[in-house]
This record gives C-alpha cells, sequence and structure tokens, in this order.
C-alpha cells in the first residue's frame, strides 16, 4: 500500500471535514454563505474593525451593542466578498456582543454569524496580556491547537511575527493555513500580524487584513504600551522610508515599554539558516535586519519579536553586540506556530539565554512596570519564563 505524505494526511483528518461540515466554507453554491470569519483587527479604546467573508457579493451590517438583544448597527450598501466594517465611538475597556450580516443586492438571500464579543482597548493604567505566535503556516492542525491554547488564556490581543500562510499569493491558503484554524480566537481577539517572506507582499494580505497605514508596517499604543510592526523583507538604508518612519516613532514614544515585531531574527542559532553551522561560520542571524539594531538599542525598546526559524529561543539582553543585562534589548524568536520544526547549531551562541525546538507560542502580561513572559509548548507545558521590572 502507498504510503500517504504529510500534506495528504492534513488535508484528509483536517482540511477536508471542515469543507464538508463548516458552515464557513467557500463553495459554489447559489446561496449566500459565509467563507471565513467573523473575525476582529485593529482596535482602540473607542474603535475596532470587523471582517469575514462571504461567497457571493454582499452588503456588510454589523449589530452590536453592550447587551443582547443587539442594538446598534452599522451597514455598509456597497457589495464585496470580503468585508471591513469599522466601529467607532465606543467605550474604553468595554465588553461588547456582536455579529455579522450580509444580505445579497435583491435582499432575498441573507445569511448572519452566530454573535461573538470583544473588548475595545484597556485604559492606560491598566493591566493586560497579549500571546506572540509566528510561522503557522503548512500544518494547520498545529496552528489550530496553538490558537485554542492561546484562546484559553483570554489574551486582549494577539501579536503574530508574519509567515502565516505558505504562498500568499495562493488565496486558499489564507483560508486553510490561516483564518479557518484560528477562527475561535480571531472571532474574538483581535490579532496583529508583521508581514513574513512566505506572505509574497501578495494583495491578499491587505485584503485580509486591516491594520493602520501602509500596514505591511504601522505603530499601535495599548495599554502603557506601544508596539512597533516592521517590513523587515525590505531592504533597508539610513534614508529609507522605513526607516526614517521608525526613527521617528521610536523617539516620539512616550509608552513605559517598547515592543518592536518583525519576521526575519537580528541574532539566532539556527543550524543552517545563516551558514551551515557543521560545515561553515554562520552570521548568527540577518543581516539586513540586524541594521535596525542601533535604533532598538538607542531609543530603548525591551523585546524585539521575531520568527523565520521554525523554533524558540530568547536572547540575553543584549547592547553593543555583547549582552548588557542592564541596558541590552532582549531578542525572542517565536517561529513555532506549526510550520516544520527547525534546529539549532551545534555549539551555543554567545547571546543565548534558551532555546527550544518545538511548536509553541508567548503569554505577556503586564502591569504598570512589571512584566512578565511565559513560554508553552503545544501541550501547554512551560519551558521559558521571563520577569522585567522599571
Amino acid at each position: 500500500m502507498k504510503k500517504l505524505s504529510i500534506s495528504m494526511i492534513v488535508f484528509i483528518f483536517y482540511i477536508f471535514p471542515q469543507m464538508i461540515f463548516a458552515d464557513n466554507t467557500e463553495s459554489a453554491s447559489p446561496y449566500l454563505t459565509l467563507v471565513a470569519g467573523p473575525y476582529l483587527q485593529h482596535f482602540t479604546q473607542t474603535s475596532i474593525t470587523i471582517m469575514w467573508e462571504t461567497n457571493l457579493p454582499s452588503s456588510s451590517i454589523v449589530e452590536f451593542g453592550e447587551s443582547t438583544p443587539l442594538s446598534q448597527r452599522v451597514e455598509l450598501n456597497d457589495m464585496a466578498t470580503i468585508h471591513e466594517v469599522h466601529l467607532t465611538g465606543l467605550k474604553p475597556q468595554h465588553n461588547y456582543f456582536y455579529r455579522v450580516i450580509s444580505r445579497n443586492n435583491s435582499g432575498d438571500d441573507v445569511v448572519a454569524s452566530d454573535i461573538f464579543t470583544f473588548q475595545t482597548a484597556v485604559r492606560e493604567e491598566s493591566a493586560f496580556a497579549f500571546t506572540v505566535v509566528g510561522d503557522n503556516r503548512t500544518y494547520p492542525d498545529r496552528f489550530k491547537k496553538i490558537s485554542e491554547k492561546m484562546w484559553a488564556e483570554r489574551p486582549n490581543f494577539v501579536l503574530h511575527v508574519g509567515d502565516v500562510v505558505t504562498d500568499g499569493r495562493e488565496k486558499e491558503q489564507w483560508l486553510t493555513e490561516f483564518l479557518w484554524p484560528a477562527q475561535e480566537l480571531m472571532r474574538r481577539v483581535p490579532m496583529y500580524v508583521a508581514i513574513g517572506n512566505h506572505e509574497r507582499n501578495a494583495h491578499w494580505f491587505y485584503d485580509y487584513l486591516s491594520y493602520p497605514q501602509p500596514e505591511n508596517y504601522y505603530s499601535f499604543k495599548f495599554g502603557n504600551a506601544e508596539f512597533f510592526i516592521i517590513d523587515s523583507n525590505e531592504d533597508f538604508t539610513l534614508e529609507s522610508k522605513q526607516v526614517k518612519w521608525l526613527e521617528n516613532a521610536l523617539k516620539s514614544s512616550k509608552a513605559k515599554w517598547k515592543f518592536v515585531a518583525h519576521h526575519q531574527p537580528p541574532y539566532s542559532s539556527d543550524e543552517n539558516d545563516y551558514g551551515d553551522t557543521y560545515f561553515e561560520k554562520s552570521e548568527l542571524g540577518d543581516l539586513n535586519i540586524r541594521q535596525l539594531v542601533p535604533l532598538y538599542e538607542k531609543y530603548h525598546v525591551d523585546i524585539v519579536w521575531v520568527g523565520h526559524i521554525h523554533s524558540y529561543e530568547r536572547t540575553w539582553p543584549v547592547k553593543g553586540n555583547k549582552i548588557d543585562e542592564k541596558n541590552g534589548v532582549i531578542y525572542i524568536q517565536t517561529g513555532g506556530g506549526g510550520a516544520p520544526l527547525e534546529n539549532f547549531a551545534p555549539t551555543r551562541s554567545w547571546f543565548t539565554a534558551k532555546v527550544l525546538s518545538n511548536w509553541q507560542y508567548c503569554l505577556v502580561i503586564i502591569h504598570d512596570g512589571t512584566l512578565q513572559m511565559m513560554a508553552y509548548d503545544i501541550d501547554g507545558k512551560l519551558y521559558d519564563y521571563l520577569e522585567l521590572k522599571k
């Protein structure tokens, strides 16, 4: 009997059942159906973006309220398949209920989601939590399990360091590798994605996701922290538009905690991406993105979140290309969201504090000047812990 490939096993046991039984399947049905979502995107203390996809062009309606039955409504009559509705005038750190509705042009066919919940962004003085994950592509069953683990933590939002799909030019992968496996999480928790190399800068990244312009790089504030999301696929010079933006944004930030997220790692102990460590010298990270390290050090970034390498690594605080426990920047590589695992060089790097080759995610909780970071594997086992105070 011929052996089944891993991709065929994933299709038979994970994707195919969704195509048969899920009500959010994309199909050739003549009736209006939900293909994906609803799911939450960029939010503030007073606003949130809600997105979903239908199989046929239809209107975009969100009903919402502080309790049920839902008392408020936003409706866009432009016919679309990928729907994006912005709710404004909301209360800070407040719970809401919502559902999405789409209606065809003649009005005789309607589809509606169940009722879900969301919470607006917290006030500056409030405690909050977020999870971090990356590189979920290839194995949606792994990503589904990790998404369920993250949802169980009830984070305020999710930070994703890129490579949500294998090939961003393939529309179907945005469903099978990303939106479907994470649907329970994303319909209640906003997710911020740093664009990875596998997204290919395809238009689907901009169609399916909604962030501050120009979307491939942006920043947002949350509580007493500020997050700077970088497109590390670009070539960097000090005169490039993105670098100028980043320096101005870091310089003007008044946040107590500063975090940067991008895909490629400036420092990494991977065994073969930056030189085959069994036969030659390694660069120990991506030299292109390492050009931004002086900015991180100059403006006192606390943690840089990265992916690309499908494993976990936390560095000691680094400044001036050496360990500086008082003034350095910590780099945490969390590329274990579902892609095929990678391993580490046979010798330990000078900057390494902790490594693990497994599928994983991180949980970060912050109150005032205390940060706690816990890294968990796919089975929920705690394997790394970090506490920072300022």
